[in-house]
Order: structure tokens, then sequence, then C-alpha cells
């Protein structure tokens, strides 16, 4: 039985991901930004805790919350999305995506590698996207989202040498074009379909001091 903590975990991949997880009889420690609203996550069973990940204040007190417990696994799956492309940016949009999807798992790095060194499993997964390829860039759709996971994506590798020290594998993940509020309902693949598939990658890949960008099936993907 492990401790599996979950960022974002209301909705979507993330909600599909606590279900998994409980299933196979593991603690789940879920956060999202508003417990009180959060219905069919409190209903799964996990534990329930506030965080905003866009805020210093909110990942602190979480983490002053958690008193230094162990964290087999922790996902960093919240996030949020934008479609905009060049020509209809919004600076305050973009700088929030920016803030929640490539500084927000950044905020939890540091403020939790500390549990999961503590944890038997010591991994961290973060659930980035194939847009944040550089090498598979193509279009300005969703401008700023490209630019927030392919941010995420240089921190993560920045930040895996630190993180080794402690015993500390990451992973980086794609989890597919998902029907979500983010992916729309024209995306092909279902949430619990691609939490299926996530949890498999994450299984399949032991402590490493490297970090791989793989997409759901397991498929390596260009940085």
């Amino acid at each position: 039985m492990a401790t599996v903590l979950i960022t974002g975990a209301n909705r979507g991949i993330g909600l599909e991901l606590v279900k998994a997880y409980i299933a196979r009889d593991d603690i789940v420690i879920a956060t999202c930004r508003e417990p009180a609203k959060a219905d069919a996550l409190q209903a799964t069973g996990a534990e329930v805790f506030q965080m905003d990940v866009s805020s210093d204040e909110s990942v602190q007190a979480f983490a002053k919350a958690l008193d230094g417990r162990a964290v087999d696994l922790l996902i960093n799956n919240a996030g949020v999305g934008d479609r905009a492309g060049l020509d209809n940016v919004d600076f305050e949009t973009f700088a929030y995506v920016v803030n929640v999807n490539t500084l927000g798992p950044v905020r939890v790095l540091q403020a939790l590698s500390d549990n999961v060194a503590a944890g038997a499993g010591k991994k961290i997964a973060n659930i980035s996207s194939q847009l944040g390829s550089i090498a598979n860039a193509t279009g300005d759709m969703g401008l700023a989202y490209r630019v927030s996971k392919a941010g995420l994506n240089m921190a993560l590798k920045s930040a895996t040498s630190n993180l080794a020290e402690k015993g500390i594998s990451l992973l980086t993940l794609h989890p597919g074009w998902v029907a979500t509020d983010m992916g729309g309902e024209q995306a092909p693949v279902h949430p619990e379909e691609s939490a299926a598939g996530l949890v498999k990658v994450i299984d399949a890949n032991g402590v490493s001091g490297e970090l791989h960008f793989l997409d759901w099936q397991g498929t390596v993907l260009p940085w």
C-alpha cells in the first residue's frame, strides 16, 4: 500500500487518477482549490486538502499541514489551459497559465521533495503535454499553454540532479488528447483511459537519475 499525493484532483484526469489509486487500495492525498465544491472527489474516499498551486502561501500551508508525512508518489497534475494564438494573446491570462502550469509544480517540488524522499517509492510524476515539445512545435494555437509546458519540462530537467541526490526520480508525462474541460469533447481519449495508461507508465519506470518524457502509452517524446 503506497501513499499517493495528487494535485488538481477534483476533475478530469486528476479525479480519474485518484479513483485508479483508490481502487488499488493505496492511500490517496488529493488537493484542489475548493474542497467544499469537490463533491465527486470527496466521494472517492481520498484525503482531501485545499491547495492552490498558483499561491506560494497556499502551497506552504499545505506542506505544513502534511507535517513531514512520507509520500511514495507525488503526481503534479494541477493545470489550466488557454487556446489563444499569437494574435489574440491576453498577457494577464498568459502570465496566469505560466504561474499555474510552470511555477505551480516547481512550488510543489520545492515544498514537498522531503516528503517524497521520506517515502519508499521516491517518484514524482508531472503531467506535461506533447504541446510542450519544442522539437514538435507547429502552429501557435494555445501559445501560453505550449510555453508553460515547455517551461515545466525545462524546470524538471534542471531539477533532476538536485532531486536525484535525495533519491527521487522524475517523470514528465503527456496524458494524451483527453476529453476533459480542457481538452474538449472532441478529444479521442477518455479520462479514465488516460489515467489507467499513466498509472502503468509510472509503475513501469523505476527510480532513476534521468528524466524521461513519455506519453500515456509509454512512448518516448522529443524535447
